[in-house]
């Protein structure tokens, strides 16, 4: 038996009441299940950092297109309509995440942030060339968010494969390249867009994802292809639906990333109303997602040492209670008090809100086992993916019904309820364990 077997058959899985009781089943034998060398573990943890900085940083950046798309190129679309962009290529990852990630076990994690880093490349390019706005939509929201579909998968899984014991921690960090995109692209964009223009910015991001993604690429290649095994040629695999576990967490989770989204889209525009600079609204996005570094980290490492669902539900029940407790009141006032109320709200959702992007593959595997977690954790967001495309929509469009157009109370409410209420439902999953 080797060390590595050892120290995983030894490891505690239960240090607290309140941990996930139920053990994951036992993963299939298989070379996926073996660790690559030492001196590959950095090079594969950095690539998947670069993958989540290219794949969800810039999305997450997508208010400085929107508002440039409102006021200079397409003045007279409705703003719904210019957030489908943004919606298209921060979702159709989690939408299409069960065949891309069954295609990542199926054809080896390589294959796929090949494929996915060659259309997100063509899209940052094609979109540089775009003057009409269903080209914006196809190469920026499909293209793009295709190839982020493709990528995410193997980045958010490789983690499981590292690092056994500290999975929590692990993979808080790889997800936090998203928050760090998140964090010096807003304001970056911002720059590029002011001076040198659109078709510019966009080859800028262009070749910085083709640097980026390369190096990843190179990186996935030492990770050792898992063999193909009998009945492994599925598109998608369903079976985890026959769990109950599985469907009482996708119920509830599939309520709370309805209102996820909606704050990366409408945190900017909802300062701005209530008279904030537009500089520092920009600000403000890039603060909350510079912020949620440490958070991720810091609930990463909490759902190590206090269970992984524990972890899920308060990441959850704090981001909602930060919408109704601060930007609730924030979108209420003007001048000095918002500005208050809206830096208050950036800094307690980024530091205690945050960390159930990087907890939901974490959660999956310790629940349901880390073979074939590519297409777990696809499934799963496959379905809760539905919601977060429908949210930001749902929640702009809410903002427009009040026709003056800063009217932004119900939105927020929407946003802040729909996680509440799901974080408090997902605790009935314990009930299963």
């Amino acid at each position: 038996m080797s060390a590595t077997q050892l120290e995983v058959l030894t490891s505690p899985v239960h240090q607290s009441p309140l941990r996930d009781i139920a053990p994951a089943p036992a993963p299939e034998s298989s070379s996926a299940d073996t660790p690559p060398s030492r001196y590959t573990k950095p090079a594969l943890l950095a690539a998947a950092f670069f993958i989540t900085f290219v794949a969800v940083g810039m999305p997450n950046s997508f208010g400085i297109f929107q508002d440039y798309y409102e006021s200079t190129l397409f003045p007279d679309k409705p703003p719904a309509q210019i957030i489908l962009v943004g919606s298209l290529a921060s979702s159709l990852y989690m939408i299409l995440g069960a065949p891309t990630g069954r295609f990542a076990d199926r054809f080896g994690y390589d294959t796929a942030v090949l494929v996915g880093s060659l259309l997100i490349i063509t899209g940052l390019f094609t979109a540089s060339v775009c003057t009409q706005f269903y080209q914006f939509l196809l190469a920026q929201g499909v293209t793009f968010g295709l190839g982020t579909a493709f990528v995410y998968y193997p980045a958010v899984s490789v983690s499981r494969r590292l690092f056994s014991r500290r999975h929590g921690m692990a993979n808080a960090f790889v997800v936090s390249g998203g928050a760090l995109g998140g964090c010096v692209l807003p304001y970056s964009t911002r720059v590029l867009l002011q001076k040198h223009g659109l078709p510019a910015t966009f080859q800028t991001l262009g070749y910085l994802a083709s640097g980026l993604l390369g190096c990843s690429y190179a990186a996935f290649r030492f990770l050792d292809h898992p063999p193909v095994r009998r009945g492994s040629t599925k598109l998608v695999d369903f079976s985890l639906l026959k769990d109950t576990r599985f469907l009482v967490m996708l119920a509830a989770t599939s309520v709370a990333m309805t209102g996820f989204l909606p704050r990366y889209f409408l945190i900017t525009p909802s300062a701005v109303a209530q008279g904030v600079n537009s500089s520092y609204a920009a600000w403000l996005l890039g603060l909350m997602n510079g912020l949620s570094i440490a958070g991720r980290l810091g609930i990463g490492a909490f759902a190590d040492r206090y269970g992984k669902l524990t972890a899920l539900v308060a990441s959850f029940v704090l981001c909602g209670a930060g919408h109704l407790l601060f930007w609730l009141p924030a979108v209420l006032y003007r001048g000095q008090d918002a500005v208050a109320l809206m830096t208050v709200f950036v800094v307690f959702v980024g530091l205690l809100g945050s960390g159930f992007v990087s907890l939901i593959p974490v959660v999956i595997s310790d629940l349901f086992g880390g073979d074939n977690l590519a297409s777990k954790v696809g499934l799963f967001n496959s379905i809760v993916g539905v919601g977060v495309l429908a949210g930001p929509s749902a929640a702009n469009a809410i903002v427009s019904s009040k026709g003056g157009g800063d009217d932004w109370s119900m939105a927020v409410l929407f946003s802040g309820l729909l996680m509440l209420v799901g974080g408090l439902a997902l605790t009935r999953t314990y009930r299963y364990l």
